[in-house]
C-alpha cells in the first residue's frame, strides 16, 4: 500500500473517530402506532408525552379519525417517529438499520436511518412511506434531534 494511501486511511480513522467521540449509543425499542399511517409526519416528530403525539395531525382524508396511542410511561420514556419517503419500498425495501447516539456535550440525538432494498426503490412507481416508531430513555427538551436518511441498493 502506497504511503498516501496510508495517509488518507489514518486521516479518515481520525475524522470519525473525533466525530464520534462523546457520543454514547441509545438503546431503543421499536413499537407499532399509527400502523394505518393516519398521522402527517413530514421528516421526523419527537414526542415527550402524549400531548405531544396528539398535536401531530391526520393527514388530509385519513381512513381513521383518531389514534390509540395505547401506554407509554413518558416520565421514563421519549419517542421519534422516523418518516421516509420511498418508490415503489413497500416491495422494494428488505431491511433497515437503525443507530441512535446520545451526546450530551452537545445537548443533542442523532438518529441514523438506513433502508436497503431493489433496485426497484429507484424506478418511478407508487411513493411509500416507511415508519419507525423508536421508544427510548427520556431525553431533556432542550435537546436537539436531527434524523440522517440513507437508501442503499443491495439486490438488482
Amino acid at each position: 500500500m502506497s504511503y498516501q494511501r496510508r495517509h488518507l486511511l489514518l486521516v479518515l480513522g481520525v475524522v470519525l473517530s473525533v466525530s464520534t467521540w462523546g457520543q454514547t449509543p441509545v438503546v431503543y425499542k421499536e413499537i407499532r402506532l399509527d400502523t394505518k399511517k393516519c398521522l402527517q409526519i413530514n421528516n421526523f416528530e419527537v414526542a415527550r408525552s402524549e400531548e405531544d403525539l396528539k398535536e401531530i395531525p391526520l393527514k388530509y382524508n385519513a381512513e381513521c379519525e383518531s389514534i390509540d396511542f395505547g401506554k407509554i410511561n413518558f416520565n421514563k420514556k421519549s419517542l421519534i417517529v422516523c418518516s421516509q419517503y420511498v418508490r415503489n419500498g413497500k416491495e422494494g425495501i428488505k431491511s433497515s438499520r437503525i443507530e441512535v447516539l446520545r451526546d450530551d456535550s452537545r445537548k443533542k440525538i442523532e438518529v441514523f436511518f438506513a433502508s436497503f432494498g431493489a433496485s426497484s426503490v429507484q424506478r418511478a412507481g407508487k411513493v411509500y412511506e416507511y415508519r419507525k416508531w423508536l421508544l427510548m430513555p427520556k431525553f431533556p427538551k432542550d435537546y436537539k434531534v436531527e434524523v440522517h436518511y440513507s437508501l442503499h441498493v443491495v439486490e438488482p
